[in-house]
């Protein structure tokens, strides 16, 4: 079976952009779209950002609109566990820097943060990639329910 992934490489760091389920006990899985940030070095942490295809569809829609206009979007998780609060922040951005335009994909999660720089066309193919893995990943696992039994 072929998985659709992108992934994007800059000098130490990459982002992996591929289809997740998100599963709960007890819940049907649905579709999701992963974002995995990790650094090049050997034995680095990664870190994951679940979003749903909405979310992954408007991850694309300000890609674009951000090439266009310049500027930054954050998309904020939290998440309460028994170790309390985690918060993760995903970034797009498109900057100027002496003179010159720049692309990046970030991300933070409490003091650990990776940021990865694109070049104008990986950041523009990661919205349009985007866009057709959210309709791809609009799905719930559905199982018809028993019939009741007749007697």
């Amino acid at each position: 079976m072929r998985t659709p992934k992108l992934t994007i490489f800059a000098k130490q760091t990459g982002v992996e952009i591929a289809p997740s389920e998100k599963r709960q006990t007890g819940k049907p899985e649905e579709g999701r779209v992963a974002f995995r940030f990790f650094r090049l070095a050997t034995g680095q942490p990664h870190i994951r950002f679940l979003a749903e295809p909405c979310e992954a569809f408007e991850v694309a829609r300000k890609i674009t609109a951000l090439q266009a206009s310049g500027g930054k979007a954050t998309f904020t998780h939290r998440f309460e566990s028994t170790e309390g609060e985690t918060i993760t922040k995903l970034n797009v951005e498109s900057y100027q820097r002496n003179g010159k335009q720049g692309y990046a994909f970030s991300i933070q999660r409490g003091e650990e943060s990776i940021n990865v720089p694109a070049p104008e066309g990986e950041f523009l193919f990661a919205a349009e990639f985007l866009k057709q893995l959210s309709v791809a990943q609009s799905w719930v696992a559905w199982t018809e329910p028993e019939a009741a039994k007749q007697e």
